[in-house]
């Protein structure tokens, strides 16, 4: 048997330390070791928790260490809030071979690509900047490259 009462548990204490200025180190330790206890009790709405706090990367990562998420995913996007450079430098200090970087640095650059490519499509017309967007896309896209 669930227990979402432990929303009004948690959310007042979360509120507390956004209110009194905590660090994010402290409410991502605070609340995640608040979330691992709650959940021992049987929560089983903290997905409503996390959706109140989704504009706040500290507690949106205490859910993530504690294995919630959103069933759509939402909070995944704000969850390291950093971008593809970031995230790549901290592979560095992870168990993460090199080939496994490389072919997450190649995906990514494929991707961005394909923008490209996607929206060299909306700019019919401009010739001149169809071509420099081809140009572009194919000297970032490791598939071409390779090609």
């Amino acid at each position: 048997m669930g227990w979402n009462s432990a929303n009004q548990i948690f959310n007042p204490v979360a509120r507390s330390l956004i209110d009194a200025g905590a660090p994010d180190e402290t409410k991502r330790k605070v609340l995640g070791d608040l979330i691992g206890g709650l959940q021992e009790g049987d929560w089983d709405t903290e997905d409503e928790s996390l959706e109140d706090f989704l504009d706040d990367p500290a507690i949106v990562q205490a859910f993530a260490d504690r294995d919630v998420h959103l069933s759509d995913r939402r909070c995944c996007r704000r969850e390291l809030g950093i971008g593809p450079r970031e995230a790549l430098l901290r592979m560095r200090h992870e168990d993460i071979e090199e080939d496994d970087m490389a072919r997450a640095v190649d995906a990514y650059a494929h991707h961005l690509a394909d923008v490209i490519r996607a929206s060299r499509d909306e700019t019919r017309g401009a010739t001149q900047a169809t071509k420099v967007m081809d140009f572009a896309a194919d000297l970032i896209d490791p598939e071409v490259q390779r090609g």
